[in-house]
């Protein structure tokens, strides 16, 4: 087994006069950060659980393993590509001559299992590797975001053979797409707005922020979105209450910095003058991840369970975020790298 280089954190940041400060009888939160440490990933095995971290390049999807960081296998692609995961599946979207191709995929050995073609019609533009792609956790149903000039239409597909099972959620506007816990939500980042849909007629929230940069929605169903200067909004399960969070210390939140890394709980990621990566301890479920701004995520954060994942350009990282320690797990030379989904 190769060893692994991890990086650990233990640095103070006081967040002075933010809004999400802790009342004074209670402990002022902390931000930390690692030095470097070498571990045998021997000392992993059966500790982690084995995810698969899916990244997009010019060469096509590639899945690397979170223990030993392997390229397992590349999936080729054309055009603009997404990738999206959930029930123990993963999911391509690309583009070809015809229109959208969408391929399910064995996560153990990268073979094909099942393809359907949506011929003239193309996914929303995200400019990173997910976003236009969901998996409906309920059903296992694969959604998809297609657009037609400014308008936005959802359409579901079967889980196993992708046959189509007909149209979803009709939208004005929408840049990403959400699902959980039997709701759909598409946000619309320039309005500031969320289309909401739980079984029913769908809903237009305001979120109160005006333009948005990031959106993520958890496994049982709350909403996060954010502004360029970290302002949140939460959305609870089943629910159209919108509850203001203020900033987290000083820095700008990353585009498409907000990952849910499990029930309640999320990963958030900003830009801040920081000389090393460093988190936060855990407020009321939101983590939040310190980069130096030359180092911010490009193509977003994705999470799950306990580690984060993003990718610097060339190359495709992870941090635990319970014990801050950071790894590298592949760089590449030549080609631009976003991340895409997180599978088992």
């Amino acid at each position: 087994m190769r060893r692994l280089l991890l990086g650990a954190v233990l640095l103070i940041l006081a967040c002075g006069g933010a809004a999400t400060l802790p009342a004074p009888s209670q402990s002022l939160p902390t931000r930390t950060s690692a030095a470097t440490a070498k571990i045998d990933v021997t000392d992993m095995m059966g500790a982690f659980p084995a995810a698969t971290f899916f990244v997009v390049t010019d060469e096509g999807v590639k899945g690397l393993a979170l223990l030993n960081h392997v390229t397992k296998y590349t999936i080729p692609t054309s055009g603009a590509v997404q990738v999206a995961s959930g029930n123990n599946q993963i999911y391509i979207a690309d583009d070809i001559s015809e229109g959208t191709r969408l391929r399910r995929i064995d996560q153990a050995s990268g073979t094909v299992l099942a393809s359907w073609m949506e011929r003239s019609r193309w996914l929303v533009t995200t400019g990173i590797g997910h976003g236009a792609l969901a998996v409906e956790p309920t059903t296992g149903r694969l959604l998809a975001l297609y657009a037609d000039g400014h308008k936005r239409t959802v359409e579901a597909y079967e889980p196993y053979s992708l046959r189509p099972l007909g149209k979803q959620l009709d939208a004005s506007c929408g840049d990403r797409l959400l699902a959980a816990a039997d709701r759909v939500v598409v946000p619309c980042f320039t309005d500031g707005t969320l289309i909401i849909k739980d079984g029913g007629d769908a809903r237009v929230v305001h979120a109160g922020l005006g333009t948005l940069v990031a959106a993520a929605m958890s496994n049982e169903g709350t909403t996060l979105v954010g502004r360029a200067d970290g302002t949140l909004a939460r959305i609870p399960p089943a629910r159209v209450t919108v509850e203001k969070i203020d900033p987290f210390g000083p820095g700008r939140l990353v585009a498409d910095g907000i990952a849910a890394s499990d029930a309640q709980s999320f990963a958030i990621a900003l830009g801040t003058g920081d000389m090393r990566l460093s988190i936060s301890e855990s407020r009321s479920g939101r983590r939040y991840l310190s980069f130096p701004n030359k180092e911010a995520p490009v193509g977003g954060l994705l999470a799950q369970g306990q580690f984060a994942f993003w990718s610097t350009g060339n190359e495709a990282r992870h941090i635990d975020l319970i014990q801050g320690f950071v790894e590298t797990m592949a760089t590449f030379s030549g080609t631009r790298v976003r991340p895409g989904a997180i599978g088992q």
